[in-house]
């Protein structure tokens, strides 16, 4: 907590001196000097910045490597990869069928792809009724792909339009296979 204050405090004298040097400027109370010095009011204002910005640098610095840990560590929203994955094709039929108990892991998504030579299209539910209701159900045409993150395949239901259909599923997968 006294870090941030000391940063906050560093970017608002840095800050603030840069803005007295443009007031002071604009004032028209800027004289030329004789070559070879400097004006007082300037020196003091190039002191002041020259004093914060190694503490400015250093806190960029920092701010980096932070910002660089959590990349590789996953903690900006996206999950860390995965250690594989596991697919798998599926029969199905005009009565709809369960998908199987696959876990998926946290931040990741179930993929579905209706297989590319289904002769007729899918149906997605969340359950057995809800797949082989039109109003109620997702159409997947053959080749098309759709995502769910939820936490088990089994939570998907699809029903086929036709005899011969198949699904396709794939998700990343950690270590021993589980979510």
């Amino acid at each position: 907590m006294a870090n941030q204050a000391s940063k906050v405090a560093v970017g608002m004298s840095t800050g603030a001196a840069v803005i007295a040097a443009l007031a002071w400027l604009k004032s028209g109370k800027v004289e030329a000097s004789p070559p070879g010095t400097i004006p007082e009011e300037l020196m003091n204002l190039v002191i002041a910045i020259a004093n914060s910005a190694d503490k400015v640098d250093a806190n960029t610095l920092e701010t980096i490597a932070a910002i660089e840990k959590l990349a590789l560590e996953g903690g900006l929203g996206w999950p860390p990869n995965a250690e594989g994955i596991t697919s798998l094709r599926v029969a199905v039929v005009a009565t709809g069928v369960r998908m199987p108990f696959i876990a998926i892991p946290s931040g990741m998504s179930l993929v579905i792809k209706a297989w590319a030579l289904n002769p007729g299209w899918l149906q997605v539910g969340s359950s057995l009724g809800e797949c082989v209701n039109v109003n109620q159900s997702f159409p997947l045409l053959p080749n098309e792909i759709v995502g769910y993150q939820v936490l088990n395949a089994n939570k998907i239901c699809i029903a086929a339009t036709a005899a011969g259909c198949f699904a396709c599923l794939t998700v990343e997968q950690r270590k021993g296979g589980g979510g």
